[in-house]
């Protein structure tokens, strides 16, 4: 009987351990470790309060509230390492409801052990007053050199509750549950986004001044909290805006990212050119993003 047992506990042993290495060695996409639009990205990542773009679907989907009609928005990078990072998102109004989608797309070198990740989302949201509570399926796949593609699925959930146009209480949950669709699937850590932003200036006024700040409570991960300032002016819906952004960046890339990070954007009317700029990533030194928003 002893033997027995030792064997026993030898076998369920050895499953745990088959089970605990099988969850090591479920890939972990790097697209999601990285501020989706460019203007999240010169605010160091603090997007979470930032509403009223299409980008939104990425950050919290309830920020989709404040879009009257239509909102696109689009960006690329070009990367040090020879990676490319492209996303692309919309999102319209159908009476009290906004809908939108997104996706964001990580080509990787030729000859390493990634070819690609990528991932879409699809986002639906209902304003009360000033309340907007929305919710978003996600699609995320890594494509490794041999052309195995490992998917799953989750969800994100958000509410914001706007004051008018002078500030934003925003809660969101990325990746709340995790779904295997082929390989046994990725790693995707639920986290808690709580932010707040604030204008500091008058939005009918020629100047330009928002603070926002976002703390982050990531699964495995300790807390962290980002800070983010935009200021500029636009005179007759032409103008400039500045933006800096400094706190600690996810744990899989702590270390490698830049914790603080700055952009801009041109106004054109209803269109903005954004720009941001960061010193150090895991793709190289000096990375630069360029994107547009269009929002009428």
């Amino acid at each position: 009987m002893p033997r027995l047992r030792l064997f026993a506990l030898i076998v369920i042993g050895l499953g745990s351990g088959a089970r605990s290495l099988s969850a090591q060695l479920r890939p972990v996409p790097s697209v999601l470790s990285y501020p989706a639009s460019v203007r999240t990205a010169g605010l160091a990542g603090a997007g979470v309060a930032m509403t009223g773009y299409a980008g939104s679907v990425f950050n919290n989907p309830s920020g989709l509230a404040p879009i009257r009609s239509l909102s696109l928005e689009a960006s690329v990078a070009p990367l040090p390492d020879r990676s490319t990072y492209l996303m692309g998102a919309a999102a319209v109004r159908v009476g009290h409801y906004n809908v939108g989608g997104g996706y964001q797309y990580l080509r990787f070198p030729k000859g390493g052990p990634v070819y690609d990740n990528f991932s879409w989302v699809g986002a639906g949201m209902y304003r009360k007053g000033g309340i907007a509570l929305g919710t978003s399926a996600k699609y995320v796949s890594v494509e490794d050199s041999s052309g195995v593609i490992t998917r799953s699925a989750t969800t994100d959930v958000g509410v914001t509750v706007a004051m008018f146009d002078i500030a934003a209480l925003a809660l969101a949950v990325h990746n709340l549950g995790d779904w295997a669709v082929s390989n046994g699937g990725l790693t995707l850590p639920m986290s808690w986004h709580l932010g707040f932003s604030f204008n500091l200036l008058d939005t009918y006024s020629n100047g330009r001044l928002l603070a926002t700040v976002e703390t982050v409570w990531t699964e495995g991960q300790r807390r962290r909290t980002v800070v983010g300032l935009e200021a500029g002016a636009v005179f007759a819906g032409v103008g400039l805006v500045g933006r800096i952004g400094h706190g600690d960046q996810p744990g899989d890339v702590s270390g490698t990212l830049s914790r603080t990070s700055y952009g801009g954007s041109l106004v054109l009317g209803r269109a903005r050119v954004d720009y941001a700029y960061q010193k150090q990533t895991p793709f190289g030194r000096q990375v630069h993003l360029v994107g547009v928003r269009w929002t009428p």
